[in-house]
Formats: C-alpha cells, structure tokens, sequence
C-alpha cells in the first residue's frame, strides 16, 4: 500500500528537483493504484489524483530531452523521448490529457 500525503500535491510552480525522477515515481503510484493500494491523504486515490504526479513527470522528461540535445547526448534525449511516449500512453489510456494539460498551464507562472 502506497501513501502519499497531500502536500506532496500541493506545489505553487513546477519547479522539478532534478535529482528526484518524477517519471519513476508516477509509474510506482500508477501500479498502486491499478491495484487498488494508493491512499492519498488516508482516503483510497482518484485517477484525478495522479495529474499532479503526471504533470510532474511531463516536464521534468521535456526539460531532460531539451537537456540532452543541447549537451549532444542524443541517446540519453532518445530514452527520455521514449519515456514522454510511453507517459502520453498511459495518460491518454486514463482519460486525462486535458486534465493534465491544464493543471500543467495553471502551475506556470506568468510572467508581466
């Protein structure tokens, strides 16, 4: 059983801490919660509670394809792309692209 705190959701940006792979962590609550074992705050998790891990994951594997095209390392962007599909499969496959895509709009910040 897996047990995630709501502050751990409740971010103000999208501010990614390199050294956590956001990608990883998605896929170990997504098979908790196919499995019926992902609790968010004591109460049984919602496939709508995953966006905020999905979003997470989506622009930390941006930001790393971006990363590794501009040091040239082309096999690292290409793993990392292969990662960003296989995350628009899963998400596509729960129904959240726009949930995603807006929760990823609303945590940018704006600038002026």
């Amino acid at each position: 059983m897996k047990t995630f705190t709501q502050s751990t959701f409740n971010r103000s940006n999208m501010e990614i801490n390199p050294m956590i792979n956001h990608f990883v962590k998605f896929q170990s609550a997504l098979h908790s919660f196919n499995n019926s074992a992902l609790y968010i705050g004591g109460r049984k998790a919602t496939k709508q509670q995953l966006v905020p891990m999905i979003a997470r994951a989506e622009v930390q594997l941006c930001r790393n394809i971006v990363d590794g095209i501009q040091r040239g390392s082309l096999t690292y962007a290409e793993r990392q792309v292969e990662e960003l599909s296989q995350l628009n499969e899963i998400t596509g496959k729960l129904c959240l692209r726009k949930d995603v895509a807006y929760y990823i709009a609303q945590q940018t910040p704006t600038k002026g």
